[in-house]
């Protein structure tokens, strides 16, 4: 997949390509969920039937940054998004910095732009606005699509357990640790990834060695506590136990993300984890000394075994 991160860039190389015509879609897309799978979804169907380039334009930053005044914790960077809309064979990302300037832009002039590129049809979710003050809804865009002789589909909304589901509506769910239905919203695990990076070595000293995963600061952390994970490494896949939080038994005050693999012992600092949360296991809780959070662990460590046989959780090492 292209990644394009201008209008004028993108411009430029459609004049080579000449392709002959663009079906787009926008917005946010944090958490690529159910909901932003059916549109990208939709846009590959029109795409096929006919001979037309697929193109999201998304953005650097959350619009909530300049549009609240501060961005939600993120489901997604913006490199795993853009991973993601490769994997479903999107053919190329317009990735724009979200500036006042653009936030400013009004609907009809933001579309004009658009549609110079030779986009040929648009498919947006149902809850879709765009520029300046959301002034532009669905019927101002399928109108003014109708008028240029393009094409615009307005998806409905994909509902979980009655719910629509929205990358807001996954936070919560996350943040209140409901794991289950925001990964079923997903349709997929929710996952942080980074570099293993060093700690203070307290989960050794218990018997419970952990790498300390290095998450990208924009991301959110979900409710803290401990998780049955699956864990991937190179390529390798493995059943571990995950603990987000603050540590309270030692008075530590930066929320962090510890990974423990059962019977694993190489060094792997410096190295990618992937780490995916399949269940959530116990609220984070202050232990009366490291004793009994040893013997917490242990009824953990129990706990993951079980579930490894519900989850299916294969490894390879």
């Amino acid at each position: 997949m292209k990644v394009w991160n201008s209008f004028p860039q993108l411009q430029a190389e459609l004049a080579k390509a000449a392709p002959s015509g663009l079906v787009v879609t926008i917005g946010n897309f944090d958490g690529v969920h159910r909901g932003h799978q059916k549109i990208l979804a939709r846009m590959k169907e029109i795409s096929r039937a006919n001979g037309w380039l697929t193109v999201v334009v998304t953005f650097r930053e959350h619009t909530a940054k300049i549009l609240k005044g501060g961005a939600p914790g993120l489901l997604l960077s913006v490199e795993e998004r853009c991973a993601i809309f490769a994997e479903m064979g999107i053919d190329g990302t317009l990735l724009l910095d979200f500036t006042p300037e653009l936030a400013a832009t009004d609907p009809a002039s933001f579309l004009d732009r658009l549609l110079a590129l030779g986009v040929r049809a648009m498919v947006v979710g149902h809850d879709f606005t765009f520029g300046a003050g959301g002034a532009g809804d669905t019927g101002l865009l399928l109108t003014y699509l109708q008028k240029q002789g393009c094409y615009g589909e307005v998806v409905p909304p994909v509902k979980v357990h009655g719910k629509i589901v929205s990358s807001t509506r996954i936070r919560s769910y996350l943040r209140n640790g409901q794991l289950a239905t925001a990964n079923e919203m997903l349709n997929r695990p929710f996952f942080l990834a980074g570099p293993v990076c060093r700690g203070q070595g307290l989960g050794k000293v218990l018997g419970f060695p952990t790498a300390n995963l290095s998450y990208p600061p924009e991301r959110l952390l979900p409710k803290f506590g401990a998780y049955f994970v699956r864990v991937i490494l190179n390529g390798e896949v493995y059943c571990g136990l995950a603990n987000v939080g603050c540590k309270p038994t030692f008075d530590y005050d930066k929320p962090l993300v510890e990974v423990f693999i059962n019977q694993f012992s190489r060094d792997i600092y410096g190295a990618l984890l992937t780490v995916e949360f399949l269940h959530f296991l116990r609220e984070e809780k202050k232990f009366a000394s490291p004793e009994a959070l040893k013997a917490q662990l242990l009824l953990d460590q129990k706990q993951g075994e079980e579930l490894r046989r519900r989850y299916a959780c294969a490894e390879k090492r």
